[in-house]
């Protein structure tokens, strides 16, 4: 074997297990950071409720959405909000026993569906998501829809550009 090999070698074998020892770390600390990230999302929950009450209002506005309409919305809202609540709910402990089944021995194989059952969930609230969609649709005008469509991508493209690396291929 020549220098360059054994070289390659030394630089995978350190890189390798930098990244496992970081995993390790990071996986030792989960249960203390998922309990922080619950706590901020809740208050951050909390803060986004003005803020949510005023893109309604602008909503509103802009769409020109009669008070009727406006009481129609919110009632759609409300019928889907506990089923995305505890769709939420299940994700996150599924998600909290799967860090903690990484650190333990479990098999990939029941790994391989804890993930499953994540991606269940989420599939889940996409489909619970794209209902509600469909009958808030049936609410609004064919402008009103039309103006929704473009203020949705106005937003898309904002939050595109506030992401680092948006649109670029690695």
């Amino acid at each position: 074997m020549n220098s360059k090999n054994i070289v390659l070698i030394v630089i995978l074998l350190t890189v390798g297990m930098g990244g496992t020892i970081a995993v390790a770390n990071s996986l030792q600390e989960t249960p203390s950071v998922i309990l922080t990230s619950q706590s901020k999302i809740l208050a951050e929950e909390e803060e986004n409720k003005p803020r949510r009450r005023q893109r309604s209002q602008q909503f509103q506005q802009q769409l020109n959405l009669s008070d009727d309409q406006m009481q129609q919305l919110s009632a759609i809202r409300q019928k889907y909000r506990p089923q995305m609540q505890q769709l939420r709910q299940q994700m996150q402990a599924k998600g909290q026993e799967l860090s903690r089944m990484m650190q333990g021995n479990a098999s990939e194989n029941d790994l391989r569906r804890k993930h499953q059952e994540i991606i269940n969930l989420r599939q889940q609230m996409g489909n619970i998501r794209f209902e509600s969609m469909l009958e808030m649709r049936n609410i609004l005008t064919t402008e009103q829809r039309q103006k929704l469509a473009e203020l949705l991508e106005q937003r898309r493209q904002r939050i595109g550009r506030n992401r680092p690396n948006s649109g670029v291929m690695p």
